[in-house]
């Protein structure tokens, strides 16, 4: 069964980030996605798009972390894009510096968090919104088969019993009709013969003066 892993996001980095978000600043960064939850294994595209007035030098990418912000990667167009130990071989980098795409692939259960893009400007910095990324962990294969099975041996006794339980139900069904046409049939039966007249036939009786029938 797959068991979901809440991401720790420590308060202190997430305050410190607002109040630098709040505050005026020199590059407008918009992040997406806001939130995404992934199968350990997966991966994820965060895209950071920023806007400056003047010239941007490079971002960021920074997990929330007590007692500070971790870095992740950082990129720009004049050098080779950098990436954090913990990451390395699991980050790839598409589109340009001002609307960058970061995927992050193989995913880990503890890679789960928040990460925020900073832009780093000649005049100043700026931050978006963050992505909250809550990674779960998924069965082995080995897992999986046993729970398979698992599920199989207990599926047929549960049919089984029900199969028999059907046919019994409809043995009662048919034995309950069977009993009311029997009982139908009873009534019909004592009701025909009382009303059956005989009329002796025979040469006997031709010239015997016939009495009037009083049940016709």
């Amino acid at each position: 069964m797959a068991v979901s892993v809440a991401p720790r996001l420590p308060l202190l980095p997430v305050l410190l980030v607002l109040a630098v978000a709040a505050a005026p600043a020199a590059a407008e960064v918009r992040q997406s996605p806001l939130y995404t939850v992934t199968p350990e294994g997966g991966s994820i595209n965060i895209t950071c798009s920023v806007r400056v007035s003047g010239t941007l030098l490079g971002v960021h990418l920074r997990q929330s972390h007590l007692p500070e912000m971790r870095k992740v990667t950082y990129y720009d167009d004049e050098s080779t894009p950098t990436v954090d130990a913990r990451f390395r071989g699991r980050v790839v980098f598409s589109g340009t510096m001002d609307n960058l795409t970061i995927t992050m692939q193989r995913l880990r259960p503890e890679d789960s968090g928040a990460y925020f893009c900073e832009a780093i400007a000649e005049d100043g910095q700026g931050w978006g919104a963050g992505t909250t990324l809550v990674v779960t962990d998924t069965l082995s294969p080995e897992a999986s088969a046993c729970l398979g099975t698992q599920l199989t041996g207990f599926t047929f006794p549960v049919a089984l019993a029900l199969g028999c339980l059907l046919v019994v139900l409809g043995l009662a069904a048919m034995c309950v009709l069977k009993r009311r046409q029997i009982r139908n049939m009873c009534p019909a039966r004592e009701r025909s013969t009382a009303g059956v007249i005989y009329e002796d036939m025979s040469c006997s009786r031709r010239n015997t003066i016939s009495i009037a029938n009083h049940y016709q």
